[in-house]
């Protein structure tokens, strides 16, 4: 059985699980077991190609065989996740994470801007990585939490917990003057 929720904190696997072709195979899992010929055909890739990265993806813990099936003289293995909701810091001190997180930040920006906010994109840029540290600290926490207590959760669906986990998160970031107080100057300066 899948364990509902797993938290990852080990930078390597993290950028393991950002690559593309990874986090595509991880996001077709979470539906149903496939097979390493489904995954080639949905994702239009190699079966060695997708071998590869479902082998990385099971050496880091993160997928493995489900079962298996006779086909002829083959044997087919079903692969699927070894979690439900997978979650994961981008803050964990690593340099090359921190910098995917400003990245994907400054897209936000971008949407902004496009939109005809106008702000000082360094200010607003420190303000907004600052409250997804905290949001990310925080739910690393809740998921922690919820990974020691899973034996309670088996009759509650996976989008409950994982909505369950985000208001957790909210709550515990409303009794933190730092994170209100960024949140405030982040409204001050996207007003609509």
């Amino acid at each position: 059985m899948n364990r509902k929720v797993k938290t990852i904190t080990d930078p390597k696997v993290i950028k393991l699980m950002l690559e593309d072709t990874r986090r595509h195979i991880l996001r077709l899992l979470r539906d149903r077991e496939m097979t390493i010929s489904q995954l080639s055909e949905i994702l239009k890739k190699t079966p060695q190609t997708i071998y590869h990265h479902v082998e990385k993806l099971k050496e880091a813990g993160l997928v493995e065989v489900k079962r298996t099936e006779m086909k002829g003289n083959l044997v087919e293995k079903y692969y699927g996740r070894t979690a439900d909701a997978f979650y994961i810091n981008l803050y964990l001190g690593d340099e090359e994470l921190r910098y995917l997180a400003r990245t994907r930040l400054k897209t936000k920006l971008e949407i902004f801007k496009a939109l005809g906010f106008k702000f000082d994109e360094n200010e607003l840029l420190n303000i907004m990585d600052k409250i997804t540290e905290k949001e990310h600290e925080t739910k690393m926490k809740i998921s922690k939490m919820i990974e020691e207590k899973e034996e309670n959760l088996k009759e509650f669906s996976n989008e409950d917990i994982i909505a369950a986990i985000e208001w957790l998160a909210m709550a515990e970031l409303s009794r933190n003057e730092e994170f209100l107080e960024l949140f405030k100057k982040l409204g001050e300066i996207l007003k609509i």
